[in-house]
C-alpha cells in the first residue's frame, strides 16, 4: 500500500483538531476520531487532504507558519 492509500492518521494538535472537526461537520461521510494522542480516519492522505483543502477555501482559512 502506498503512502497516498494509507488510512489517515497524525499527531493531536489543538489547531489540526478544528480542522479537522471542521471539515468532519461540513462534509458528510467523513469518519474523523481521536485514538490516544492521534487522530484517525477512514479516509487515505490523499482523500483527507482534499476535504481539508476543500473546508480550508470554502471558510477562507489560510495558514501562516512564522
Amino acid at each position: 500500500m502506498s503512502k497516498g492509500n494509507k488510512p489517515f492518521e497524525v499527531e493531536k494538535s489543538f489547531g489540526l483538531g478544528v480542522l479537522l472537526k471542521l471539515t468532519k461537520k461540513n462534509l458528510k461521510g467523513i469518519d474523523i476520531s481521536t485514538t490516544g494522542n492521534k487522530f484517525t480516519s477512514s479516509l487515505t492522505h490523499n482523500e483527507i487532504n482534499k476535504a481539508v483543502d476543500r473546508i480550508m477555501q470554502a471558510h477562507n482559512i489560510k495558514i501562516k507558519i512564522k
